[in-house]
């Protein structure tokens, strides 16, 4: 693996800090394209920008420190962010809730911008996962399968599992997010309702997420009952609200479809 992408004397440059901060910029770009061509001002995406990356960095990070309890053992541990650890869920539920609050403050309708956003959302992840493997963290569990990958030992999953083949989990969701990528541009074409694109990626990175994290590697602490993952209980309930999208905004649609006739 390639923690560090570039090292030029004491600067270095960690692999999954250039993939997030590249999963940002990449995906920035890309909503603010998208966003003149739906009639919101590229200016709002910018400025909603800055939200969205303080809370998704915040929130993915203190999920994933409060779920992985075991790798922190200092201050510096916890701020180290440039050498990975993160959860996807953090980060996503604190990003909506910001965006909601500032959407609201500067009046614009935030389905609209969901729908813009959703797309980026899925290239992101595809982006940052690679900085995951490269990182070696967000690991999967030993498998004796052809897909098995060994983790050098200056790795969380080198010094997890020693010499032993695991699941090469950041590649299996760098997988689906393209897919989910690739999906979404698709579906929008027949876009029945604001909020549809929005609802899509709900429901598809739920079921996506959902069934990877039965091949990755949780501590205890990340445990529900010994069963499920805290994660794989967020994607029901991704799933749940993308299908509760789908009816409420449907219904909202038909509303005033009928009340215009």
């Amino acid at each position: 693996m390639h923690p560090i992408l570039i090292e030029l004397g004491k600067l270095k440059i960690y692999s999954y800090g250039f993939m997030l901060a590249l999963s940002f910029f990449v995906g920035i770009q890309i909503a603010g394209r998208r966003a003149e061509n739906s009639g919101v001002r590229r200016e709002t995406i910018y400025d909603l920008s800055i939200v969205l990356i303080l809370c998704a960095v915040l929130g993915s990070r203190g999920l994933y420190i409060i779920t992985h309890r075991n790798h922190f053992h200092s201050v510096l541990d916890i701020i180290a962010l440039w050498q990975g650890g993160a959860t996807y869920y953090g980060g996503l539920i604190l990003a909506i809730t910001g965006a909601i609050i500032y959407l609201r403050r500067a009046r614009v309708p935030f389905f609209a911008v969901a729908d813009i956003c959703s797309p980026p959302i899925a290239l992101g992840i595809f982006l940052t996962r690679i900085g995951c493997f490269l990182s070696g963290c967000c690991f999967g569990k030993p498998t004796a399968g052809p897909l098995g990958i060994v983790f050098p030992h200056g790795c969380p999953a080198g010094y997890t599992y020693p010499g032993e083949a695991v699941h090469p989990t950041q590649l299996y969701a760098s997988l689906y997010g393209l897919v989910i990528f690739l999906a979404l541009l698709a579906v929008e074409k027949k876009k029945f309702f604001e909020g549809y694109t929005f609802g899509v990626l709900c429901v598809l990175y739920g079921i996506a997420r959902f069934g990877i994290d039965f091949f990755r590697y949780y501590e205890k602490s990340a445990m529900v009952g010994g069963v499920l993952t805290i994660n794989q209980m967020l994607s029901l309930g991704l799933i749940g609200t993308g299908l509760f999208l789908f009816v409420l905004l449907s219904r909202r649609r038909g509303a005033a479809g009928g009340a215009r006739s």
